[in-house]
């Protein structure tokens, strides 16, 4: 796969590995904020999948979303005008990069929505993959509108723009979205459509009637091994889509045969780049045959010697929520300072073992000593001189040990580290029991017992946590006042890894969300409010107001990319101009 820009958009193209290129390519078009994020590694197997089948493939982030630039969107119609022009981009810069003559435009939820537009506007599209389109953009707003409520506990009003995540709607681009129906939607005579859906909805048994007798051949082909689309495990390893079915429908419906002209035209070898305000930004392979893979985000004026790594957090790909990752590297650049924002194996745009490529990583699990030091390896080839590393949640946990593992790492940037050893057993419940809130509370809550009904929470496993973390800090409080009286100078794994972190002169900051499950392990270790940390040079700890753990309100998040600037600019980092 070959990182490509175009119109401000970054991509993937994913050429036929038979040697010859096909007629046929697939534009891959996601789907946005979570959607988009559980899917992203699947939609990355779908397109070598297509492209070992002799398809041409391009997956692509729209303008505002994941890698890609913002630009001014407002100003040229809204999100939903300009999305629907990338598209078209898209697929104007595919065929003219490979020669392909016709065009499959496929698409997930509110994506597979804009591919079905797209296919109407055009004559070269020749058929279409839809997983779960939206139908109806009326209800897709209404569904916009209750997840902003829940995530800010404020409903907001009908008649006005909406903010949501990375996103800032106006009420133009809500209108525009709901005033779209695929049941008014006419594809072009002779489309070939399949739908795959977990249920037969009524909207979209009536869509697929209205193209069918438009004379389009329509397909519902049900959902088998697709799950994995639209669901991931919070924590544990699990497996990516499989994808047998839309091949099958694929090379039966639209083969793709050879080209009828000689010579395609693939992207040069110089690096694919972006431009954002006061920077630019370039793809960046690294690791055993280039499997890792990470975006080099650097000031657009001088060359700096300071770099940044910037772990996943969880499961997302290096963009991270609401794209904050972004948001922080870009902002870097405006004070001089460079970062790259990685994908570890087995996520986001990074391969996994060889024969595991189908795998999504467990999320604590997997040692990450190993991609730091193919990305420091990398950074120092091209130049770079002193290294930090960043991380939020089980970012921190792996930037934590990877600082241990990397003796180059010289600042530790921690955002809600929830751990600092793995627990035996379940370690999703241990972490949500790390605040020790009385079990009988937790079980009069209703969120509990929904998760427990669900099965997304095992009451052995949540009790288990509940004791596990009472013996932690039971064991934490005893070797604390026996440290005190002069009994013991035993020290924890966590407080000997700082030991030897401040020995090696690396500055490290944690950073915490006011909220008490966040900064309970913590506590544990080095006190409520840090106080321990003076025993350890160069270790600070700041409470941040109204942040939230993931990073995506905006306020909290600013406050904390601004005194991470602070921390960097304090002693080692003077090119770090204030902002």
């Amino acid at each position: 796969m070959t990182p490509v820009t175009f119109e401000g958009c970054f991509g993937w193209l994913h050429a036929p590995r038979n040697g010859a290129g096909g007629d046929v390519a697939v534009l891959i078009c996601p789907s946005l904020m979570e959607d988009a994020v559980v899917a992203h590694a699947s939609l990355r197997l779908l397109a070598d999948r297509l492209a070992a089948a002799g398809y041409w493939a391009l997956r692509f982030d729209y303008p505002g979303t994941g890698d890609s630039c913002d630009g001014d969107i407002e100003g040229n119609g809204g999100h939903w005008t300009v999305w629907q022009h990338s598209v078209d981009a898209a697929a104007t810069w595919l065929r003219t990069a490979t020669g392909a003559q016709r065009l499959v435009a496929c698409g997930l939820r509110i994506g597979a929505t804009l591919a079905a537009l797209t296919a109407a506007r055009r004559d070269d599209i020749a058929g279409l993959v839809l997983f779960e389109p939206v139908p109806s953009g009326n209800t897709y707003v209404r569904q916009l509108r209750l997840d902003a409520a829940m995530l800010t506990g404020q409903s907001p009003a009908k008649d006005e723009g909406l903010d949501i995540r990375e996103f800032k709607f106006s009420s133009r681009t809500l209108e525009q979205i709901a005033a779209v129906d695929l049941r008014q939607v006419r594809l072009p005579i002779a489309s070939k459509v399949a739908i795959f859906a977990r249920s037969d909805a009524r909207r979209l048994e009536a869509c697929a009637r209205a193209w069918t007798d438009g004379g389009a051949a329509v397909a519902s082909l049900g959902w088998e091994g697709l799950a994995s689309l639209v669901h991931q495990n919070l924590i544990e390893e699990d497996a990516l889509a499989d994808f047998s079915g839309v091949l099958r429908w694929l090379e039966q419906t639209i083969p793709a045969g050879a080209l009828q002209q000689s010579g395609t035209r693939l992207p040069g070898p110089e690096p694919a780049a972006l431009h954002p305000p006061s920077c630019i930004e370039t793809p960046l392979n690294f690791g055993d045959d280039g499997r890792l893979f990470g975006v080099l985000c650097q000031p657009a004026q001088g060359t700096p010697g300071d770099v940044v790594i910037i772990g996943n957090i969880g499961r997302e790909p290096h963009y991270g929520t609401a794209r904050h990752t972004v948001a922080f590297a870009r902002r870097l650049t405006s004070v001089g300072i460079a970062s790259l924002r990685i994908d570890y194996a087995g996520l986001g745009d990074s391969l996994g073992p060889a024969g595991r490529e189908n795998v999504r990583s467990h999320v604590f699990n997997v040692e990450r000593g190993p991609d730091v030091r193919a990305a420091v390896d990398a950074l120092e080839r091209l130049g770079y001189r002193r290294f930090a590393l960043q991380g939020v949640c089980s970012g921190a946990y792996h930037a934590f040990h990877g600082a241990l593992f990397e003796p180059r790492i010289s600042e530790l940037l921690l955002v809600n580290i929830p751990l600092y050893t793995l627990p035996e057993g379940d370690v999703r419940a241990h972490i949500e029991q790390r605040d020790l809130t009385p079990l009988f509370q937790k079980l009069v809550m209703r969120r509990s017992w929904k998760r427990l009904l669900s099965g997304q929470s095992n009451l052995r496993n949540v009790v288990l946590a509940q004791l596990a973390n009472i013996r932690a800090k039971c064991v934490s409080k005893a070797r604390r006042l026996a440290e005190r009286l002069g009994l013991s100078r035993q020290k924890s794994f966590a407080q000997q890894a700082l030991a030897t972190l401040s020995g090696r002169g690396v500055r490290t900051q944690f950073l915490f969300s006011p909220d008490e499950g966040d900064i309970a392990v913590f506590a544990r270790e080095f006190g409520r409010t840090g106080a321990d940390l003076a025993a350890y040079t160069g270790a600070t700890m700041r409470i941040v107001p109204g942040m939230d753990h993931s990073q995506m309100k905006d306020a909290g998040r600013d406050l904390a990319e601004r005194w991470t600037i602070e921390f960097l600019a304090e002693a080692h980092w003077p090119q770090a101009r204030s902002d």
